[in-house]
């Protein structure tokens, strides 16, 4: 059965095309969503098997550089 990975991705991520090669390998449908482009977030998480949320070179220590911004779907 195939399992549904769902791609939230922020900015410009580097390598994420090696990971989605991967991942389509192993049975998974990947659905990437581009928050920077305007791309909804799901409206509910049933039917998705995994999440996996990219942002940019942002890390914990630059929260004074980069505050946090928070995405609602409504």
């Amino acid at each position: 059965m195939e399992k549904k990975l769902v791609i939230i991705r922020y900015g410009k991520q580097e390598g994420n095309d090696t990971f989605s090669e991967m991942i389509k390998t192993d049975s998974w449908k990947l659905e990437t969503i581009e928050l920077s482009k305007g791309e909804p977030l799901p409206g509910h998480l049933e039917n998705i098997d995994g999440l996996l949320i990219l942002s940019d070179s942002m890390n914990v220590y630059d929260q004074s550089s980069f505050p946090l911004t928070i995405y609602m779907n409504s």
